[in-house]
């Protein structure tokens, strides 16, 4: 049985709301442009217009607005799919109940063999005009310590982290001075949690806006980078960000 629900219609037939996303079209010209029958063309012109996506007059097709609206959901539905497919291989560890407009129009990198430090590379970018960041970690790198170190220091920018014990430990060990110095300066509060994601949540607020980033590891080792500003995105990074903040203890120092 031929299913008749939007989703599904607008799948079928979205080769036809394409090529009236670029204009009126005759049924002839939909035949020749779609390279289907002209009784495919007419299926597909019912189905459409009984949803309210195309209007039909004699001669003449046209795609409505909220026929651009179904075109653009799809588009979105299928970038946030690719982007799934992509990254569903980092994952596999990950526990955070991850929202999944996190993955609309988001950037995706991945260290590959001659460029092992690009998910690195992407958090000093996403910091790099940032007012202040929320931060949960639960994996220690010697380069995230002092990048986040030299920023609070030099540029005044604040920070709150969410830190596993070994994280906080590592740090300690690494870096005494500089952990020392950006509490004693009042900028950073740091807050201890149980939780052990093989991830880094970074919420920088910049001047432009919110911006998140998640670094995900893979033994030890981070494999993928995930960027994105949009709203809904940035909302469930504020959102976990709160709630392990919210569970997480104070740090004695």
């Amino acid at each position: 049985m031929t299913d008749d629900g939007p989703a599904a219609v607008v799948d079928r037939r979205i080769d036809t709301l394409r090529v009236l996303a670029d204009g009126p079209a005759s049924t002839p010209t939909l035949v020749d442009r779609v390279d289907v029958s002209r009784s495919t063309v007419d299926r597909a012109i019912h189905e459409l217009g009984a949803l309210g996506f195309v209007a039909s007059a004699p001669g003449d097709n046209r795609i409505t607005t909220l026929g651009r609206v179904a075109l653009a959901a799809h588009d979105r539905r299928s970038r946030r799919l690719d982007t799934l497919a992509d990254a569903a291989p980092l994952f596999d560890d990950v526990a955070l109940d991850v929202d999944p407009a996190v993955f609309d129009d988001a950037t995706l990198v991945l260290a590959g063999p001659r460029a092992p430090h690009r998910p690195v590379d992407r958090v000093a970018t996403l910091v790099a005009d940032a007012t202040h960041v929320s931060v949960y970690t639960a994996r220690f790198l010697g380069r995230h310590a002092r990048l986040y170190h030299d920023r609070v220091v030099d540029a005044g920018m604040t920070g709150s982290f969410v830190a596993t014990d070994r994280v906080i430990e590592q740090v300690a060990a690494a870096r005494p001075d500089d952990l020392r110095d950006v509490i004693d300066l009042g900028r950073v509060a740091l807050r201890r949690t149980g939780r052990d994601d093989p991830v880094t949540l970074v919420l920088a607020e910049t001047p432009t806006g919110p911006e998140m980033g998640l670094v995900v590891y893979r033994d030890g080792v981070p494999r993928g980078f995930l960027d994105n500003d949009h709203p809904a995105a940035t909302r469930w990074a504020r959102a976990v960000h709160e709630r392990l903040w919210t569970a997480a203890a104070p740090v004695d120092l």
